[in-house]
């Protein structure tokens, strides 16, 4: 039953890096669309965007808050959402 515990916990435990890294990694997509809806003055595309962006960094901040260690999910999600934003948004304008 000892090993069933801990396996259930470590699941639980890689749960939580998996979703703060999406978060993360979703949440930077949304904010280049952000961007690129205010450089291009569409407040109403902005504003949907910005609602997207409170609710993924609200999931972010409430997970790395409980367990400072999900920071380094959090923060390869961001490095591989920007990147795929950015290579997303130079494929579009191609």
């Amino acid at each position: 039953m000892q090993g069933h515990l801990g396996a259930l916990f470590y699941s639980i435990i890689m749960w939580e890096y998996f979703l703060t890294f999406l978060a993360v990694f979703v949440l930077d997509l949304v904010y280049t669309h952000y961007l690129k809806h205010v450089a291009n003055n569409h407040a109403l595309g902005a504003s949907f965007w910005s609602v997207g962006c409170y609710i993924l960094a609200s999931v972010a901040v409430i997970n790395y808050t409980n367990n400072h260690w999900l920071l380094v999910p959090a923060a390869f999600g961001a490095f591989c959402g920007t990147y795929a934003g950015m290579k997303i948004r130079h494929r579009s304008k191609q």
